[in-house]
């Protein structure tokens, strides 16, 4: 639990320039980014500063995002290069229970790394897993930065911060500096015998020093590193901690040491391969500027604070999609009924329709062969001057049946046949014309003609502008309908879309939400 502790505390104190640092190493860093020829000038000699910017870069885009979210972003990118299960996150325990597990999971998977790791774990007195990966990690980081000296002088350099380290343990008390020197097995604290002692065994030298003056120690020569290079821009406190990022050299040989990543695994494994340097550089500063355990407690709730916003939204879009989801089942019901009743009434319509159209025919034929029927003055005169045309050609075409002698007198007799035939048909259209219209004014003013008749072709009249407005109300709601359904399914996309993006950025949020969600189901059965 106390591992636990130190690495939830230590997520709460990462702040500012460094948190948005160490995230972006975990989060953004791509190993194609590092290694393609297409990047290759990020990690080139020629342009070492190229990296630094490139991350300083990222960094800065995430100044629009609040310190607590990024602390909680941090502790799932974790949990999730680990591919740990998520707990929710609702109170401090919880959230030491996480980190508990990411430092032994780290701690298993350093283990089966490196065969001297578990021997220099049983020799740590202290068996503290959260403080030994920082101390085996710095041993690291100054091992490969001596490397590269060695390599970049083309021969074996003398041990960096020598002069440093024993100007630091010169300000020591004199019982300390004794009590470090029979530690360390050193005759005289001389930059000889101190070169001898870093360079056989650079972990016993400094797990001695941190502990009789405190993991300040590494934040010292952490300093000595970051007074050269881009980072010394920075403010001492933040740039002693990721100064060595200036140097990506250094940095693609810390990810590469110990054949960690293997060729057929490192677009997968490689956030594994940067864990370590992770939890190294978000543990040293909490060790070496510890506050008291009491203030990092309370700072604790700023995760579940972020963590519990995070899931009642994610709730609440849910809810929100179930609601989208029922209000269009509610719109398809109501189509689905508007459709149907619609169906109705133009079937109605069409019969109604039918059987209006025989009644105005039965009119116009009653008219028709009725010879008392009334005087309907300049239509009555038109309709006397067409029939006495239409007898006229009806005559000719008679006349012309009778005609049809040889081939000559046939083809003749065709041709003005078909003439006559042409104009009977245009009389007999303009004479029903006439009839139509003789039965519109029956309708309009003569209504005692027929008046049975006329009041059923009225009824059928006003029954069809009823089942046309019907139509057309029935038409308006469908309408409305298919508009809302449509509406209410982008709001369901759009909102579908946006718990994708909260899933993708809240690592095993679904499966905690399904879970909960169980449990829930649960409780409420044993309770019936």
């Amino acid at each position: 639990m106390m591992e636990g502790r130190q690495l939830a505390h230590s997520l709460v104190s990462l702040k500012g320039a460094h948190l948005r640092f160490v995230y972006v190493m975990l989060h953004d860093l791509n190993f194609w980014d590092l290694v393609s020829s297409k990047t290759k000038d990020l990690v080139s000699k020629e342009q070492s500063a190229h990296f630094y910017e490139w991350l300083q870069k990222e960094a800065d885009k995430l100044n629009v995002v609040k310190d607590e979210e990024l602390q909680l972003d941090l502790l799932l990118e974790l949990s999730k290069a680990l591919k740990l299960p998520m707990r929710l996150l609702d109170d401090p325990y919880k959230v030491i229970k996480q980190c508990e597990e990411i430092i032994e999971e780290a701690f298993q998977q350093l283990q089966k790394q490196y065969k001297d790791f578990a021997k220099s774990f049983d020799q740590f007195p202290e068996k503290n897993k959260v403080e030994f990966l920082v101390h085996w990690e710095m041993t690291q980081l100054y091992r490969h930065m001596n490397a590269q000296k060695s390599k970049a002088e083309k021969e074996t350099a003398a041990m960096i911060w020598v002069d440093e380290m024993l100007a630091f343990i010169g300000q020591l008390p004199t019982y300390q500096q004794e009590q470090l020197k029979e530690r360390i097995h050193l005759s005289e604290w001389t930059k000889a015998e101190l070169h001898a002692a870093l360079s056989d065994d650079p972990f016993l030298v400094f797990t001695a020093i941190v502990e009789k003056t405190g993991f300040g120690f590494y934040k010292y020569l952490l300093q000595c590193f970051s007074n050269t290079g881009q980072a010394s821009a920075f403010a001492p406190q933040e740039a002693a901690y990721f100064s060595w990022m200036t140097n990506p050299d250094l940095l693609l040989s810390l990810i590469f040491k110990g054949g960690g990543i293997l060729y057929r695994y490192q677009n997968l494994l490689f956030n594994k391969g940067l864990l370590p340097m992770v939890l190294f550089e978000t543990m040293l500063p909490y060790l070496a500027d510890q506050l008291s355990e009491e203030e990092q407690d309370e700072e604790l709730a700023i995760i579940n604070r972020s963590w519990n916003k995070r899931f009642d939204d994610y709730r609440n879009m849910l809810r929100s999609v179930n609601e989208k989801v029922q209000k269009q089942n509610d719109w398809k019901k109501g189509l689905s009924i508007l459709e149907e009743e619609l169906r109705e009434v133009e079937t109605v319509l069409r019969q109604t329709e039918a059987y209006n159209q025989q009644l105005h025919g039965k009119l116009t034929q009653q008219l028709k062969k009725d010879p008392a029927r009334p005087y309907f003055g300049e239509l009555s005169v038109r309709n006397n001057r067409l029939q006495e045309d239409l007898r006229r050609v009806e005559a000719k075409l008679a006349k012309q049946e009778k005609e049809k002698k040889g081939i000559i007198g046939a083809v003749s007799t065709f041709i003005k046949s078909s003439y006559y035939q042409t104009e009977k048909t245009q009389l007999e259209k303009k004479i029903d014309k006439v009839f139509n219209d003789m039965s519109a004014l029956v309708l309009d003013k003569y209504h005692d003609y027929e008046p049975e008749l006329v009041l059923e072709i009225h009824l059928s009249d006003d029954e069809l502008v009823k089942l046309n407005s019907r139509k057309q109300e029935i038409q308006r709601k469908i309408d409305k309908f298919t508009e809302k359904l449509t509406e209410a399914k982008q709001q369901e996309k759009q909102m579908r879309s946006a718990i994708a993006e909260a899933e993708k950025q809240t690592y095993g949020l679904s499966q905690l939400y399904k879970a909960a969600m169980e449990e829930q189901t649960f409780s409420q059965h044993n309770e019936r």
